[in-house]
């Protein structure tokens, strides 16, 4: 390459010197040309750079934190808001909603933690049953796994098609004839042991004040208050109880001074008026009893038929005057002891305390109810869960069935059995104090026997 540039030197001073090189540029662009082509040539034969020997680290991956994956569990909630028993349906509906949002946070069960959610596809079907048929056939199209139903005329409609369908099916009926069913479940003592022990308290209170126990039925003329008439007949029977006289009082009454008044002719002032409906017609019922002054009578109510609301719903008079006489029969506490749990750490009475001042409901019972209804159905889920099993209607069945004992400090022990599925048969009778509070009187814990006996016993049909 040297000798290149020095013969290129040599031949410009030759040009330069000699005029006649100057007619020879061609020459000078061939060797110009052959040069570069050269120089190019040695370029690329110099060594290439060796290779290091260092090696770069391996990429990491970000490091990141997942949330555990969540599987969600649709449950079907079928409320009454608009309907007949909208005024229990209401504040029952609260409670359905605050214990999947307190399950949700982790604050109930372990369901949270085992990456569970629950998902609550809600309808209103206004206590009627064709609107629950069309919310039945919604609930399976959004892939359902258990339903937290309602009423007992819609409830005994469905049945058939729940337990063909295999989804286990929460209701806020109690009715006995519930109980022989597959899919079908609730959480309080059924109807028809709860009305026995309400005739079994009857007894136990005129006896006590030297009198024969009597007994008149009101109620209103819809499966609800239908379905517990039989096991009144069989304990009064068994009891020695006069069934004196029974009335139509409908969930839509706006008074009961007839039925009140052929009460009063056929069985007197001493006697035990049994309520059949929900709380309104319940005061309705109490309203005509002031009004006829039926100052010795007094009145017991199924589970529905009054609660803290009753005080406002008959105003501050009547309930000082019927107070120490209204009683009412359930496995659920009242909301003043539910208070007073709260007050001395109960960790569930406090959330559930909470979350009803929150909502500022007026009447918290039902609430309570219906917290307890998705509580013990959040159970069995997860049960099945724990136990390696997928949420599905099947194995959500499998898993009340045969988990332990669910025990809680505000309602009455639930244990379900395969071929029986009545929670329980503990039953509290509750007084209404004329200061509108509610006391608990006693504890009455019916016979559990066979399924099969028990309906005969209580005369429920067995088909």
């Amino acid at each position: 390459m040297i000798n290149v540039i020095l013969f290129m030197a040599t031949l410009k001073n030759n040009i330069t010197s000699n005029p006649m090189a100057k007619t020879l540029p061609i020459l000078i662009a061939v060797v110009v040309v052959v040069a570069l082509g050269m120089l190019a040539y040695f370029m690329t034969q110099q060594p290439s750079p060796k290779p290091t020997t260092a090696t770069s680290p391996p990429t990491q991956p970000p490091t990141t934190t997942q949330a555990p994956v969540t599987k969600e569990v649709k449950i079907g909630c079928l409320f009454d808001l608009t309907g007949a028993t909208a005024d229990v349906g209401v504040p029952w509906s609260y409670g359905v909603r605050a214990a999947v949002e307190a399950i949700n946070r982790g604050e109930l069960t372990e369901l949270q933690k085992l990456g569970v959610k629950l998902v609550c596809v809600e309808r209103d079907y206004g206590y009627k049953i064709p609107e629950a048929q069309a919310a039945y056939a919604y609930f399976k199209s959004q892939g359902v796994a258990a339903i937290s139903g309602w009423g007992t005329g819609d409830t005994l409609a469905l049945a058939p098609e729940i337990n063909k369908d295999g989804i286990p099916y929460f209701s806020g009926s109690y009715t006995l004839s519930l109980t022989k069913n597959p899919y079908n479940f609730f959480t309080m003592a059924s109807y028809h042991e709860a009305a026995a022990a309400a005739v079994i308290f009857v007894k136990q209170y005129f006896e006590g004040k030297g009198l024969k126990p009597k007994l008149a039925l009101a109620y209103p003329n819809v499966p609800y208050g239908l379905e517990p008439l039989p096991a009144i007949r069989e304990e009064a029977k068994r009891q020695g109880v006069e069934i004196c006289a029974e009335e139509i009082v409908e969930q839509t009454a706006v008074s009961a001074d007839e039925q009140l008044s052929r009460i009063r002719d056929k069985c007197g002032d001493n006697v035990a008026i049994w309520v059949g409906g929900t709380a309104a017609p319940g005061a309705v019922i109490i309203k005509s009893a002031y009004k006829l002054q039926l100052a010795k009578a007094i009145i017991i109510t199924n589970i529905w038929g009054s609660n803290e609301n009753t005080p406002r719903l008959i105003g501050d008079e009547i309930t000082k005057w019927i107070g120490g006489r209204l009683f009412r029969v359930t496995s659920a506490l009242m909301i003043d002891e539910v208070k007073k749990l709260a007050q001395q750490g109960d960790k569930e009475a406090k959330l559930m305390a909470d979350a009803m001042a929150k909502i500022g409901t007026a009447v918290p019972e039902p609430f309570i109810r219906g917290w307890h209804t998705v509580y013990i159905l959040a159970k069995g889920i997860e049960y099945a869960v724990k136990n390696g099993k997928e949420p599905t209607g099947e194995n959500i069945k499998w898993a009340l069935e045969n988990m332990p004992e669910v025990r809680t400090s505000y309602a009455a022990p639930v244990k379900f059995l395969p071929g029986d599925h009545r929670p329980t048969t503990v039953v509290w009778v509750y007084v209404m104090n004329p200061d509108g509070t509610w006391s608990k009187v006693t504890e009455i814990v019916l016979p559990r026997g066979n399924l099969k006996d028990d309906f005969a016993r209580y005369g429920a049909k067995w088909e």
